[in-house]
């Protein structure tokens, strides 16, 4: 694959996996949301046991807010901060990204690549979600720690695969390759 297919390709690809989950997340939410009880555990101590209530509306807003709206908050932030060219991103070979010549591809890349950040929030919120239903489907609700465990090792696994992603993405091409 050419250089400069790749940042096309992961726009089109991560933009639209975020809104493929944000939707699951949203047809998910309203499929579930009248299972849960009236007030529901929506937090939980390191023991499984709830520490923290919500009413049905605030938990299915706080959702909707951690998986949908904050990743499109980051993603505008990028665009916002983004928009005079790469000068305010901390981002890898600045030195490289910042000449006239290599600025709007750095732009470009960095634009591409959140919307895979935003993907992993809306993938762990539908994650978190389906662990809350679960918790609360008994009348003492209980958090899963093997689940809980597993969610967290993901997170931490697509964090760190897309901490090295955003490096690979915005390294410098080989001496003699053209970036566009």
């Amino acid at each position: 694959m050419r250089d400069e297919a790749l940042p096309a390709a992961a726009l089109r690809a991560g933009r639209g996996l975020f809104f493929v989950l944000a939707a699951g997340l949203l047809l998910v939410l309203l499929a579930t949301i009248g299972r849960l009880p009236p007030v529901v555990a929506s937090h939980f101590d390191a023991h499984g046991a709830p520490n923290g209530w919500s009413s049905r509306a605030v938990y299915g807003g706080l959702i909707l807010l951690i998986g949908v709206v904050l990743p499109l908050g980051i993603v505008w932030l990028v665009h916002a901060v983004t928009r005079q060219g790469p000068e305010l991103l901390n981002i890898p070979a600045r030195d490289y990204w910042r000449r006239p010549e290599h600025g709007a591809e750095a732009v470009r890349r960095a634009r591409a690549y959140m919307w895979w950040l935003a993907s992993i929030m809306a993938g762990v919120a539908l994650a978190v979600h389906g662990l809350i239903v679960r918790a609360n489907a008994s009348s003492t609700p209980r958090l899963s720690t093997p689940a809980i465990v597993a969610l967290l090792g993901g997170v931490l696994l697509a964090i760190g695969s897309w901490s090295v992603g955003w490096w690979l993405v915005l390294r410098p091409p080989p001496a003699g390759r053209p970036t566009a």
